[in-house]
């Protein structure tokens, strides 16, 4: 009786430092984990050599035979990662051959992290990879298109475009143009001031160096496309700029921890993090962030400033 104790209390003090590891870990498919901390996604398989296969070629032909069922279950895996509070990464495979070959490219490109020969004559695999990279980039190219067409191309000119070949430009003036540019760099200046921070001395004086957003105690959960808002739903990161830096570097939006003091010492976010506690989730979105207004301030400001730019972000669960 003591000694099934015992086996209790060891299991439970595992348990208690992988829990407390500063990763957060969460089980995806039949046999796979994401590791949102890490940035990767990990598959076991087990396989066994067929009857009659001699003794010192079996145990070959059972961890390759358990290394094609990890790759399917690493390829069931990566269907399972969320994208946003409402779709998976298997959503965009159906919709795009560009990320489906991203991702059975990387499925097929995986590390074995660890191989076992099992007493029984089977074998163990265990393989990982990378969410960063050409799946991030096949990802997000695709959820951010639209955002990144209409920041190109204003969405009131498409009427215009739409119907150009039957419209009658009128004529205007040089005067004309003078007079609504000013107008427009009056509009402009008044929005300046209107959003000009107030009293954020502890981004003004310190080099921030990373954004941490502690959001425990809410219904947040991980995803490839977190989003911080404003209290209003007014969207601060990623905004336009970020997006496409994003994409040029593979990198993700987020990455994620259960432990602020693993966060703050991460190298993601430098030696000077800037630690926010999110308000709520937006709207019941459950991969979206609403912020106070103070805290939004701070980090407008540092939009503003163009300071988040290359900035790494960690999110606290």
């Amino acid at each position: 009786m003591n000694k099934f104790l015992s086996i209790i209390i060891i299991t439970f003090c595992s348990l208690t430092v992988m829990a407390n590891d500063g990763q957060f870990t969460e089980l995806v498919g039949s046999n796979g984990e994401i590791n949102w901390t890490k940035a990767t996604v990990s598959a076991i398989g087990y396989g066994i050599a067929g009857e009659g296969k001699k003794a010192n070629i079996a145990p070959y032909l059972a961890c390759r035979a358990a290394k094609v069922d990890a790759q399917r279950n690493l390829l069931e895996s990566y269907q399972g990662v969320r994208v946003t509070s409402t779709t998976l990464v298997s959503n965009y495979m159906l919709s795009s051959d560009e990320i489906k070959s991203s991702v059975e490219g990387t499925v097929k490109g995986a590390t074995i992290k660890s191989r076992d020969n099992r007493i029984d004559g089977s074998c163990k695999v265990v393989l990982q990879a990378s969410l960063r990279g050409k799946i991030s980039k096949s990802i997000y190219q695709d959820l951010y298109q639209e955002e990144l067409s209409a920041s190109i191309i204003p969405s009131s000119w498409s009427f215009w475009m739409s119907s150009a070949h039957a419209a009658t430009y009128p004529t205007v003036s040089n005067q004309q143009i003078s007079d609504q540019l000013s107008q427009l760099n009056k509009r402009i200046s008044a929005l300046e001031q209107g959003i000009k921070p107030k009293h954020i001395n502890d981004v003004k004086n310190y080099e921030i160096s990373g954004i941490i957003i502690d959001v425990r105690g809410t219904n947040f959960r991980p995803s490839l496309n977190p989003k911080i808002r404003k209290a209003s739903g007014e969207i601060l990161y990623p905004n336009k700029s970020e997006t496409q830096d994003i994409i040029d570097n593979g990198q993700l939006v987020s990455l994620f921890s259960n432990n602020v003091s693993f966060a703050m010492d991460h190298p993601t976010v430098g030696d000077t993090p800037l630690l926010i506690k999110a308000k709520n989730t937006w709207k019941n979105q459950q991969t979206e962030i609403a912020l106070s207004d103070k805290d939004a301030e701070k980090l407008s400001y540092l939009i503003n400033k163009n300071r988040l730019k290359n900035m790494g972000f960690i999110i606290i669960l």
